[in-house]
């Protein structure tokens, strides 16, 4: 991952941040400051025996609680001598942390942190060990639930030495979102009350295994200020296609195809995502609302979901055309 990646991911969850949600990319920890290096090598420890292989980004600089102020900012200097402070709190291996990357947001700068996880189970020292009501207990494994750190459970280390699953990447390239008041389109069907999400995916597989997405296992969430959460009907994958350089209904990747049930993905490509689902009733002020959309995608092996997540104006309700 090059440093313009890492800074995109950065402002991705930034602006998820400023715009009032909480933080739900399971590979990402905010901190508005730089935390003390027992805690910060027990967290970093939980957070990369469950992210399974995959990178993971701490941001310093960041408070969550903020909301459109969450950038505070962080001393970039600190780095140097803070994380070989941590690295020694770990028992043989600590997580090696491949880029550390200063990022300038609201003139301030917030400090991100990539950590490699490939070398997991990571252990850490239990810094009051052999001192007075320090316990008897040396060594932890440490795990990440949600956002708690706890000590990992047997199955935990189970799922921990399987060979590692290694979730495909995911872009979100255009998404459109429409409301549909009910009624008869020009030609005489017939169309309910609906919200129509459309997006076009670039998916990048991170092994040379086939990755299959099931419909069945994906969902797209819509999430409106002051109402219940609703989610789509079943959605769709399909190849996307290339009206211009291969001739209209042709694929525009070649390693991409589908069937009724699955999309199944033999290398990078390009995909088209359609979801609906009935519009619930909403007050009017819910209608100058943002709708926070995500979209879970779970390929067939994977015991997590790759989760996308955007933000748009709700859209003019439009009879059917």
């Amino acid at each position: 991952m090059n440093s313009r990646q890492i800074e995109s991911w950065a402002l991705r969850v930034i602006d998820c941040v400023k715009s009032g949600q909480p933080n739900e990319d399971f590979l990402v920890e905010l901190k508005a400051v730089w935390i003390p290096e027992a805690k910060a090598a027990r967290r970093i420890a939980g957070h990369a025996n469950a992210a399974r292989g995959e990178n993971i980004l701490w941001l310093i600089g960041v408070d969550e609680k903020k909301g459109i102020d969450c950038v505070i900012g962080a001393n970039a200097n600190d780095v140097a001598s803070w994380y070989p402070q941590v690295e020694s709190f770990f028992n043989e291996l600590a997580p090696r942390m491949i880029s550390s990357l200063n990022i300038p947001v609201d003139d301030k700068i917030v400090v991100a942190l990539l950590f490699e996880t490939e070398r997991a189970p990571f252990v850490v020292k239990n810094p009051v060990y052999g001192s007075p009501g320090g316990g008897s207990v040396e060594l932890e494994v440490p795990w990440r639930e949600k956002t708690a750190i706890r000590s990992a459970h047997r199955s935990d280390l189970i799922r921990l030495l399987a060979p590692l699953e290694l979730l495909p990447e995911i872009e979100i390239l255009e998404i459109e979102l429409t409301a549909t008041i009910a009624g008869e389109d020009s030609v005489g069907n017939y169309h309910s009350d609906e919200l129509r999400l459309n997006s076009e995916l670039y998916i990048v597989p991170k092994s040379r295994e086939r990755v299959i997405i099931p419909y069945h296992l994906c969902r797209v969430e819509f999430e409106i200020s002051g109402i219940p959460t609703f989610e789509s009907n079943p959605i769709s994958l399909n190849p996307a296609l290339d009206d211009h350089r291969l001739g209209a209904g042709k694929p525009g990747s070649l390693t991409i195809e589908s069937t009724r049930y699955e999309i199944i993905i033999d290398g990078p490509g390009r995909i088209s995502l359609a979801a609906a689902t009935k519009r619930p009733s909403l007050p009017e002020d819910a209608k100058n609302c943002d709708v926070r959309i995500s979209i879970y995608l779970l390929p067939t092996g994977a015991n997590r979901p790759v989760v996308l997540t955007k933000t748009l104006p709700y859209p003019e309700e439009k009879y059917p055309s």
